[in-house]
């Protein structure tokens, strides 16, 4: 699934995308209600392509929006 949210996010650079529009484009399967799944994973992803991912400039975190892929931070 870290590949299909990396694809998600490549495909739709520059826009916040929520956690149910993600879910729709990577996870494949029924969502739950109140799903995290998505944040563990992008929490993956972000300690091996950010260089702080404490502080992530590539995948950032809109508060009460969703995620924002930045290709170029």
């Amino acid at each position: 699934m870290e590949f299909d949210l990396l694809k998600a996010f490549s495909d739709n650079p520059n826009r916040i995308l929520t956690r149910d529009r993600l879910l729709d484009l990577a996870h494949h399967r029924d969502r739950e209600p109140f799903d995290r799944s998505i944040d563990v994973r992008i929490a993956r992803i972000r300690r091996k392509v950010e260089a702080d991912p404490s502080k992530p400039q590539v995948i950032k975190t809109i508060r009460g929006s969703g995620y924002l892929y930045s290709p170029t931070p």
